[in-house]
């Protein structure tokens, strides 16, 4: 069995050495990133381009203004076709489009049969750099944001979350939801949100990656036919002065819904995306709660049987990310719950963790990042959105990097991050 998993893990590195290399990327002289890979298996192609604008880059006045221009961008049309028509094109070619609005950027993707590549191109060009929408086609589109908030703020685990980030991040941009605010959503001015669109969403400003069975020269002509003619536009300033102010003490928050049980968040801010020690929390997190293995499964679920489910997880974000214990528990074992978990972060800052714990940590993450790359799309996502942000090298060497962590790098983060005397506790409990 061993023998197998080491064949199975040499012939994995393997294929992403070869997906690495095979890339083909060309920088357009209007400043996008043109990223294409061949991919013949089966006879599809996806293009997914990331764009450098997230709710970093929002003031409070345009908070949600991007997650609200992204809904505009792919479902109100632009200077050639409206809405309706735009999706039924897509439609009558099987066409899957969507896109996603993150902390730090902004995805949008096609993927559709290899034959009609270049409709997926014109087309995609129309909506990113064409999108018109009017101030009435605007309107509508809010609505269907304020359910969005509506239904986020119903969700237990999204609401905790959210406190616990404008908690956690005083004075930083990732205090404000992606969502963004009711009062905000209802008031932006349309021809606000339609100067930040064509100010900000420009092809320096863009990675775009495509992967499948393509032919990677004609594809880059393609591209240049529809794609080279975009002028530059502004670099999106991010609305990042300094770090989240250190926690001195506890901060708790309590939030009575309709629920019939208690959900416990605890959080602590992680490193930054370009930081090193990001490799080592991760596994960390992992060892902590990745699972049903986990030290706060096992302790807090299997053991002492005071929580329904146990997890621990590290965001990574441009900037600090979030480090955060879930828990789904009977409120009558909050106080009982969180004196565990503090003593189980303890142990593991005092005590360290085994390398069989380190080995199964290690096998897991690689094994995620592997099946998450199974699929062009996924490959062109990731590939698009870390190129965008950070180089597309961090998400070809994170295999090699969760390697070669060690664990005495694994015991300095938790030194460093498991702050267990000043943290952020975020409880929704019933009413």
């Amino acid at each position: 069995m061993r023998a197998f998993f080491v064949t199975l893990w040499i012939s994995l590195i393997s294929f992403s050495s070869a997906m690495a290399a095979d890339w083909k990327i060309t920088n357009l002289d209007n400043g996008l990133t043109v990223m294409i890979l061949e991919n013949h298996q089966v006879p599809q192609v996806n293009i997914s381009t990331s764009v450098k604008v997230g709710a970093k880059n929002e003031s409070d006045y345009f908070n949600g203004a991007t997650h609200l221009l992204e809904h505009l961008i792919l479902f109100r049309g632009t200077e050639k076709m409206t809405g309706e028509q735009v999706g039924n094109a897509m439609k009558s070619h099987g066409a899957y489009f969507n896109g996603w609005t993150n902390n730090d950027w902004t995805d949008f993707i096609v993927a559709l049969s290899s034959d009609y590549l270049e409709f997926g191109l014109e087309i995609h060009a129309d909506m990113l750099f064409r999108s018109n929408f009017s101030a009435q086609a605007m309107d509508e589109e809010r609505q269907a944001v304020l359910e969005e908030i509506n239904i986020s703020e119903d969700k237990p685990s999204s609401i905790g979350y959210y406190s616990m980030m404008t908690a956690l991040f005083q004075n930083h941009p990732y205090q404000r939801t992606v969502l963004g605010t009711k009062e905000r959503i209802s008031n932006i001015a349309r021809d606000s949100v339609y100067a930040y669109y064509k100010r900000y969403y420009a092809p320096n400003n863009m990675t775009m990656a495509i992967v499948g069975d393509v032919n990677a020269e004609k594809t880059l002509e393609l591209v240049k036919r529809y794609f080279a003619a975009f002028p530059k536009g502004d670099t999106p300033p991010d609305q990042y002065l300094n770090p989240p102010s250190p926690l001195s003490e506890i901060k708790r928050i309590v939030i009575k819904k309709d629920v019939g049980q208690a959900y416990f968040l605890m959080g602590m801010v992680g490193p930054r995306i370009d930081s090193p020690d990001q490799y080592a929390c991760d596994l960390l997190a992992t060892m902590l709660g990745g699972g049903k293995s986990s030290r706060l499964y096992r302790k807090l679920k299997n053991e002492l049987g005071l929580v329904y489910n146990a997890s621990f997880g590290f965001l990574t974000l441009k900037y600090e990310g979030s480090m955060m214990v879930n828990a789904e528990l009977d409120p009558a074992n909050l106080t009982t719950v969180e004196t565990a978990i503090l003593e189980i972060l303890r142990e593991a800052k005092e005590k360290g963790f085994s390398e069989t714990e380190l080995r199964k940590a290690k096998n897991t993450i690689k094994t995620d990042y592997f099946t998450s790359h199974e699929s062009g799309l996924d490959i062109a996502n990731d590939y698009a959105r870390y190129d965008c942000n950070i180089g597309y090298a961090f998400i070809q060497n994170y295999p090699q990097m969760i390697e070669n962590t060690t664990l005495f790098d694994v015991q300095a983060m938790a030194n460093k991050y498991l702050n267990t005397t000043s943290y952020v506790v975020t409880t929704v409990v019933p009413q």
